[in-house]
This record gives C-alpha cells, sequence and structure tokens, in this order.
C-alpha cells in the first residue's frame, strides 16, 4: 500500500510514517519542512519503503495537486496544522487559517482528482472549547464551541473539507485527535511548545526538578496510538459523513506522569504549588472524548498505558541520547 503522510516531518505524522515503514508499506512524506536527522537516518533502515520526502506547502493548491498525481497514492492522511497557543498577532492568525483551513480542501481537491483515493484529515479536540467542560464525556452530542483561533480553523477545516468532500465523491474521514504526546515530539515553528508530559520528562532526564501548578486530569494519547489508529482508517478505508474522535479511553494527571517519572528515573523531585507562574499546567480541564465512533469502524482500540507509554518513551529518548 502506498500511503502519502502530509505533514510527515511533524510529530504525528513522523510517528505515523514510523508506523507504516514498519509493517512494510510505501511512505510518501511531504512537508514543509525536511525530516528530523535522526527521522532521516533511522526511517530508510525500516522494512517498507520510504519513496520519497517531498517540501510542500499545503496552502499551494497546484503544488499539492502536483504531488498527488505524481505519486499516485492509495491514501492520504493530512496532519499539516498550525498550533499557535497564548497571543496570535494578526498575520499569524491569516497563516493559521490559511494552513487549517485551506490546507485540507487543497488536500480534497487533489484527491478528488485520483479516483479511490482514500482521505483522512486530522482535527483536534481543540474545537469543543467552551462546550468542552460541561460534559461527562465529549461525543456527537455535544457541539463545538471553539474559543482560540486553532480551535476556530480546525473546527472550519474540518467542517468544510467535509463538504467539500461530499460534493467530489471523495472516500473522506475527518478525525479529532485528543491530547497527543510521545515518541517524535519536539517544539517546532508549526507547533512552538511541547506537551507538558514532555517537558517534565525532559527535566527528569536532565536531572531538574519540576512544579506543578496543576495537574489535570487529560485523556493523553500515546503517538503510537494515534498511529494505529490512523492505520486502521487508512486499511479498512471506510467514509465517516461525521468527525471521528480518536482518544485512548482513560485519563490521567501530570502528577500519576511525575511519580511513574519518580519511579524511574533515581532523584527525580516534583510538587504542587499553584501559586508558581512557571508550574506545569495541564492547561484545560475538559472533558475525554469518545472511543467508540472509531472502534465501531475500524475496531480500533488505544494500547497504551501510562506505564507501558512512559516505558517506551523514556527507551526511545535514551536511545537518541545514548
Amino acid at each position: 500500500m502506498s500511503v502519502l503522510v502530509v505533514g510527515g516531518s511533524g510529530f504525528v505524522g513522523l510517528a505515523l510514517v514510523e508506523h507504516l515503514l514498519a509493517r512494510g508499506d510505501t511512505v510518501i512524506a511531504a512537508d514543509l519542512d525536511p525530516l528530523p536527522p535522526r527521522a532521516a537516518r533511522d526511517l530508510p533502515a525500516l522494512p517498507g519503503r520510504l519513496l520519497a520526502a517531498e517540501r510542500l506547502d499545503v496552502t499551494d493548491a497546484a503544488a499539492y495537486a502536483a504531488l498527488v498525481a505524481r505519486h499516485r497514492p492509495r491514501a492520504i492522511v493530512h496532519l499539516a496544522a498550525m498550533t499557535p497557543l497564548g497571543r496570535v498577532p494578526p498575520a499569524l492568525a491569516c497563516r493559521t487559517a490559511q494552513v487549517n483551513i485551506l490546507g485540507p480542501l487543497h488536500a480534497v481537491a487533489a484527491a478528488a482528482a485520483l479516483p479511490g483515493c482514500f482521505l483522512v484529515v486530522t482535527s483536534s479536540g481543540a474545537v469543543f472549547g467552551g462546550a468542552g467542560f460541561d460534559a461527562p464525556v465529549l461525543d456527537a452530542s455535544i457541539r463545538p464551541d471553539p474559543r482560540t483561533p486553532y480551535g476556530v480553523a480546525k473546527f472550519a477545516g474540518e467542517r468544510m473539507s467535509l463538504l467539500a468532500a461530499a460534493e467530489g465523491d471523495v472516500p473522506f474521514a475527518v478525525v479529532r485527535l485528543s491530547s497527543v504526546f510521545g515518541r517524535w515530539e519536539r517544539a517546532t515553528g508549526a507547533r512552538p511548545i511541547a506537551s507538558p508530559l514532555l517537558r517534565l520528562t525532559e527535566r527528569a532526564l536532565a536531572g531538574q526538578a519540576a512544579v506543578l501548578a496543576d495537574d489535570g486530569p487529560r485523556d493523553f494519547i500515546y503517538s503510537v496510538d494515534v498511529a494505529a489508529g490512523l492505520t486502521s482508517l487508512v486499511d479498512t478505508a471506510k467514509a465517516a459523513a461525521q468527525p471521528l474522535h480518536l482518544a485512548p479511553g482513560t485519563t490521567w494527571s501530570l502528577a500519576d506522569w511525575c511519580a511513574g517519572l519518580a519511579q524511574r528515573i533515581p532523584g527525580f523531585a516534583w510538587k504542587h504549588d499553584p501559586a508558581d507562574p512557571q508550574g506545569e499546567s495541564a492547561s484545560n480541564g475538559r472533558a475525554p472524548m469518545e472511543t467508540e465512533s472509531l472502534a465501531a469502524l475500524t475496531g480500533f482500540r488505544a494500547a497504551y498505558d501510562l506505564e507501558r507509554a512512559m516505558d517506551d518513551d523514556l527507551a526511545w529518548r535514551r536511545a537518541a541520547a545514548g
């Protein structure tokens, strides 16, 4: 199977490329940025075939269409996104809208010219915004109410691409991701702030103490699970008329993560201090996302709980350091 991963140099994109190559697929990775050094070194050694690592600006419709026409993939997974946090000046808001709204639409247009090509566009739990705090679980009954430029753009992108795919008869699914962390995660220009779990892990590995301003909990999902969930959708190639959710079905807190780190990294110390402005925070207390929409379509269930995810992530990061 040949799969085009757009956003293939990003955090989740690299996890997906690695997963597909590990099982023997042919992969084209496309991104505005090149593959990071570790990926450029390690990925070609996997059983599958990394056919190309192409440069692509997803706001360029002609370039997107030409890339798809050249490689003729069996499936496209569109992950490219801008995730600005904090203050978002007008120029950054414009770029965020271009990438997060036009990008998915260009993916639909390119897929429409290749009959039989299955398209997956990823979105985010951020679309729920203010609606994410009043329900015990976020499912199709909860109407999104995004409150940030990122959330608004992702919601607009998923709605516009769903409509465009229906008009163009493109087999298509939107998948909202919960709070992703894990392998390949790093701060980039498109994703300037890493997850609190990564920041805590980096502090522990560096021999530094940590302070928690609050500790969640959140429905954190490991990047390897996200890659497996997206692959399950590519494999079944079943279209979905409404957004699906890719979430773990469990929650844990930053305190739980710190306790696990302290068991595995001698000397790591942490404490709660709600008054510390530099303390780590789970950022928002939205409800967890449901898992049944994707499970009903593909049978996927997340496999990594906190303990397994932590062991795998630490081994992966220590291998890079060594």
